[in-house]
C-alpha cells in the first residue's frame, strides 16, 4: 500500500519564493500554495488539512503573524504546525513569531536541506503530540485530584521540601514542571549545565523556537512578560509560563510564588552540579593516588637495586685502596645507613598516600 504524502501549504506573495520551495519539496510532499493570508485561512480548515504551513512573514493586507494568530484561534486549524519564513533573523522577530503561535523559523534565502529538516521535525513533533494527547487527557483528572487543599504557597513549600531528595538534573526538571502545573498553567523549564540543556514541559516535545528564545532571553530580566506568557530567569534556570492568569491579583501572586520556586530550582541545580564535580574530583584523585603508589613501588625497587649495585662496586674497589678490614666495614656501614634512611623516606611517603586514600574513600562513600 502506497504511503500517503504529507501535505504542505506554502503561503507567500512571491512567485519566485513559492517556485523555489515547491521544486525542493514536490517529490516527497503534496504541496500547494496560497498568495495571501485570507486564502490560506480558508484552505487550512478544508479536508484534508495541511500538515505543515510554511508562512511568509511580510505580506500585504494580512501579514504572517496575524495569519498565524487566526489559524491558532480557530479550533479547526489550531493544531497545524506553522513554520515562519522571513528574511529577518532578530530576537524581536522570533519573539513575535513565537507569540503568534509558530513552532519554528526559517531564514531566507531558504536552503533545501534546512527546510526539509525543519519539516521532518515538525512531522515528528506532531506525531509525538498525538501520542501524548491521550496520555495528557487521561492524566488530567489525576492532576486535578493532586491539587490538594494546600494553597499556592503550600505548592512551593512542598516542592522545595521534596527537592532535597533529588540528585539528577532530568528529575529536577520533571519535578519542576509537575509543581508549576499545579498552578494550572502550561509551562516549560530549561536547566543549563556545562554539558548541555535539560528540558521538561507540559507539551513535549519542546519546539525548537521555544528552546532558542529561552536561550536568547536567559540573561535578560528575572521576570519577562510577553503577552499572556512570562519567563522567569534565575541563574542557570529558566521557566516559561504560556498562559498566565488574566486577573491582576492572581497574576501578581503567581509571579511571586514562581519566582521563589525558581530560585529554589537554581540553588538545587547548583548543588547537584557541585556534587557531580566533587565526585569527579574524587574519582580523579583516586586514579592519581593509584598511579603514585605504583610509581613508589617502581622507584623503591629501583633504589634498592641501585644501592645493592653500589655496595658491590664499592667492595670490589677496596683492593687497590689498601684499606684495612675495619675501614672497609666503616665505609659499607655508612653507605648502608644512607640507603636505609632513603628507604624509610619512601615508606613514609607510602603511609601518607594511604592516609589520603582513606580520606578519599570515606568521602567517595558519602556520594
Amino acid at each position: 500500500m502506497r504511503k500517503e504524502k504529507k501535505r504542505i501549504l506554502i503561503v507567500d506573495d512571491s512567485a519566485n519564493d513559492i517556485q523555489v520551495i515547491m521544486e525542493n519539496l514536490m517529490d516527497d510532499y503534496a504541496v500547494t500554495f496560497k498568495t495571501n493570508g485570507k486564502d490560506a485561512l480558508e484552505y487550512a480548515v478544508k479536508s484534508p488539512k495541511p500538515d505543515v504551513i510554511l508562512l511568509d512573514v511580510v505580506m500585504p493586507e494580512m501579514d504572517g503573524y496575524e495569519t498565524c494568530r487566526r489559524l491558532k484561534a480557530n479550533p479547526l486549524s489550531s493544531d497545524i504546525d506553522v513554520i515562519f519564513v522571513s528574511a529577518h533573523d532578530t530576537t524581536e522577530e522570533k519573539i513575535a513569531g513565537y507569540e503568534a503561535g509558530g513552532s519554528d523559523y526559517l531564514i531566507k534565502p531558504v536552503r533545501p536541506e534546512e527546510i526539509r529538516k525543519k519539516i521532518k521535525l515538525a512531522e515528528h513533533n506532531r506525531e509525538e503530540q498525538k501520542k501524548i494527547l491521550a496520555e495528557k487527557e487521561m492524566a488530567f483528572s489525576t492532576a486535578m485530584t493532586a491539587m490538594s487543599s494546600a494553597g499556592e504557597q503550600g505548592i512551593v513549600l512542598e516542592f522545595l521540601r521534596n527537592s532535597f531528595s533529588v540528585d539528577r538534573i532530568d528529575e529536577l526538571a520533571r519535578r519542576t514542571v509537575e509543581a508549576v502545573t499545579r498552578f494550572e498553567v502550561s509551562n516549560t523549564v530549561q536547566l543549563r549545565t556545562p554539558y548541555g540543556e535539560f528540558y521538561a514541559s507540559t507539551s513535549e516535545p519542546v519546539p525548537p523556537l521555544e528552546r532558542e528564545l529561552l536561550l536568547r532571553l536567559k540573561d535578560k530580566d528575572h521576570i519577562i512578560s510577553i503577552g499572556k506568557r512570562a519567563i522567569f530567569n534565575y541563574g542557570n534556570t529558566s521557566l516559561l509560563i504560556k498562559n498566565m492568569p488574566e486577573d491582576d491579583d492572581k497574576r501578581g501572586r503567581y509571579r511571586d510564588h514562581l519566582a521563589i520556586l525558581m530560585e529554589g530550582v537554581d540553588s538545587k541545580l547548583d548543588a547537584i552540579l557541585l556534587k557531580e564535580e566533587l565526585y569527579n574530583f574524587l574519582e580523579k584523585s583516586n586514579t592519581v593516588l593509584t598511579n603514585i603508589q605504583a610509581a613508589y613501588k617502581v622507584h623503591k625497587k629501583a633504589s634498592i637495586d641501585i644501592s645493592d649495585k653500589m655496595l658491590l662496586d664499592l667492595e670490589s674497589s677496596f683492593t687497590p685502596w689498601g684499606l684495612s678490614e675495619d675501614q672497609e666495614r666503616l665505609l659499607i656501614d655508612i653507605v648502608q645507613a644512607g640507603n636505609s634512611k632513603a628507604l624509610d623516606l619512601f615508606e613514609s611517603g607510602e603511609k601518607i598516600d594511604l592516609e589520603f586514600r582513606k580520606i578519599i574513600d570515606e568521602l567517595t562513600a558519602k556520594f
